[in-house]
């Protein structure tokens, strides 16, 4: 069977157009929200009207890099105390005819903040999608017919430097569940064998660098 790892260029494509969808997204909804600032007291309606920062910010994972993991992420708040984040991961390593390590997978995460988007304690329900094709030494892991796919909780916290830059802390736990063909490593290699795994465990570690645009409401 023909080995179908994805072509750099092709994933390029990929990564810049899904991150492109992701922030006219969060655009979108930036612009949706109603501003929720009101007068107050006996300033005229022509008085200048206080406003307040709508946290958008864009990220990156250390720790997946430290893993060779190439990886962004965008995060958007959508109510007072709830963000929405979207990190993309990928591996694009074509090392040799006998190692190479080619994966893409989202995983978004509906946050809650015990003070507010941006700044302290956050709680965190997450889902997981990934493909994968894996050359190493004598054998091939590749996904079959659907991705692997799973879901989990999470906590986190995030330390602002200043206005715009931040520090953030994630760790999370759950489920995931998978389904890949094994081949011997040569240009059509035969399937040697299908394999079904259920996981249990951390499924999101993050130290990340963060930088906030805070957009007026």
């Amino acid at each position: 069977m023909a080995t179908r790892l994805i072509p750099s260029q092709t994933l390029r494509n990929i990564i810049s157009a899904l991150f492109s969808a992701c922030m006219i997204f969060i655009t979108t909804i930036a612009n949706a929200l109603p501003p929720s600032d009101k007068a107050i007291g006996n300033i005229s309606p022509t008085a200048p009207v206080p406003t307040a920062n709508r946290y958008l910010a864009v990220k990156t994972n250390l720790a997946a890099w430290a893993g060779t993991i190439m990886n962004m992420a965008a995060d958007v708040q959508i109510t007072k105390h709830v963000s929405v984040e979207l990190p993309v991961l990928w591996c694009p390593w074509h090392i040799g005819s006998q190692h190479a390590v080619k994966t893409f997978v989202i995983q978004p995460e509906g946050r809650y903040w015990l003070s507010k988007p941006g700044r302290g304690h956050f709680f965190g329900i997450h889902a997981h999608m990934g493909w994968f094709n894996v050359r190493w030494n004598r054998d091939r892991y590749q996904d079959t017919d659907r991705p692997f796919v799973g879901a989990g909780i999470s906590y986190g916290y995030l330390l602002p430097f200043n206005e715009h830059w931040a520090g953030e802390f994630t760790l999370g736990v759950g489920y995931a569940n998978m389904k890949y063909d094994t081949y011997y490593n040569i240009d059509n290699g035969a399937c040697i064998d299908t394999h079904t795994r259920n996981y249990w465990g951390i499924t999101r570690v993050g130290l990340s660098i963060v930088y906030r645009f805070n957009l007026k409401k």
